[in-house]
């Protein structure tokens, strides 16, 4: 928490700012800043359309802090959100028992990589992605620990479904899979029971904030399914665009998705002689809320479908899921040998940006295509194409001829014994 607080005001200092006032009307920040406004007072009528109107607990909490000035409230505020989700999620790998490079690794994805939690959004810090990364946290904390309250997944899904409707999809699958797990394979119903009143209150504190916030403009396409629905239509109209989310995704997790490709060497003799071994919350041994590298699994397919399906910022959208996302990732990496770990940052540093810090897009629009990932074209992206093919072809080298090393060794040590 301390390296974060560190590395979070360091950015502050040479990261500028949009200028709101020069920026293009369609970026989100805009709608944040009408609801903040109205919460301070400035305006007396509620202007957000949808689905911002909805997301309602960034901007009054920004309202209620004393800086009184729109991109201060919100720096406060999200660097407050990224400590306590970087103390988090340290506390729950510790709890995966993952090791400490693994560790290391994640943090400095999180905190040092331009789609991060610190470089993403300290450019444009208007905004209510930073607070649902703690909401998403805290929930994750709550499916790792053994003995959860009810209490506490009810009022986490309260709070972060104000943050941002997309925890109503997560919780919602969290239900779904109790539901089979409890109904189908016997096992026990408290987590179904727990999980499906968090739903219930979800969807009900959304339909409040609905209720008392309704959109500016009164439609009936105000709705998420048809939201999805239009999207859908935009690939099929559009096929080409399909093309793009791949890299897109690479540039969220960047090589750590390595550790996801399938092989036969996870059972190297460099894990063996590492006793690396999944924790038992990871394999649901003696778990009565269930199996957690199953939810992880789940909740990875949740984010790569919402990240196509719920808008044009694919690569935004999926690192909304970090929690999960970036945990299951990290449990997959933890089963290689060590050797795996550095090979993963040390491809993942040409993906960091590193050198360069983004410029305010407001008073240079012109940059703004450099920095978008989806709007690059077929040409831009080829690169990071070949980058990834690169990277994945030296990795299944490298595994093969660890594999054969290790092998020889335990061959030596047993024909000596």
């Amino acid at each position: 928490m301390g390296l974060s607080a560190m590395v979070y005001l360091t950015y502050a200092m040479v990261q500028p700012t949009y200028s709101y006032e020069r920026l293009d009307r369609r970026f989100d920040a805009h709608k944040y800043a009408e609801s903040y406004r109205y919460f301070r007072g400035i305006t007396p009528d509620y202007l957000p359309s949808f689905p911002f109107n909805t997301r309602i607990l960034s901007p009054w909490l920004a309202a209620h802090l004393p800086f009184n000035d729109l991109k201060i409230d919100f720096i406060g505020l999200n660097g407050l959100f990224v400590v306590l989700t970087v103390g988090l999620l340290t506390l729950i790998w510790q709890k995966l028992h993952l090791r400490l490079s693994v560790i290391g690794l994640g943090l400095f994805w999180l905190l040092f990589h331009w789609k991060g939690l610190v470089r993403m959004y300290l450019p444009d810090p208007v905004t209510a992605d930073v607070g649902s990364y703690f909401w998403l946290t805290l929930l994750l904390l709550f499916l790792v620990v053994e003995s959860k309250k009810w209490i506490c997944i009810v009022i986490v899904a309260t709070l972060g479904t104000l943050q941002k409707e997309s925890l109503i999809a997560v919780i919602g699958c969290v239900a779904l899979w109790n539901a089979v797990n409890s109904f189908v394979s016997n096992k026990p119903k408290r987590p179904f029971f727990i999980a499906l009143s968090a739903l219930l209150v979800a969807l009900l504190a959304h339909s409040i904030a609905s209720h008392f916030f309704s959109p500016s403009t009164s439609d009936w396409r105000n709705n998420s399914l048809v939201t999805l629905l239009r999207v859908a239509k935009r690939y099929l109209v559009e096929p080409e665009l399909l093309a793009r989310i791949p890299i897109s995704w690479l540039l969220a997790f960047g090589t750590v998705w390595l550790s996801a490709s399938p092989n036969k060497y996870f059972t190297s003799f460099s894990c063996k002689e590492k006793g690396v071994q999944n924790h038992p919350l990871l394999q649901g041994e003696g778990h009565a809320e269930g199996d957690v590298y199953t939810h992880l699994q789940i909740q990875l397919i949740v984010w790569l479908f919402l990240s196509v399906f719920g808008g044009g910022d694919t690569s935004r959208i999926l690192f909304n899921g970090m929690p999960f996302v970036l945990t299951l990732l990290l449990v997959q990496l933890n089963q290689q040998p060590t050797w795996v770990t550095g090979y993963v940052f040390l491809t993942s540093l040409p993906l960091m940006r590193l050198y360069e810090v983004e410029p305010d897009l407001g008073r240079f629009p012109s940059e703004t295509h450099r920095w978008c990932v989806e709007c690059w074209t077929v040409s831009e992206r080829w690169g990071y194409a070949v980058y990834a093919w690169a990277v994945l072809a030296s990795y299944y080298c490298l595994l093969r001829y660890f594999n054969t090393v290790g092998s020889r060794k335990t061959q030596d040590k047993q024909a000596r014994r």
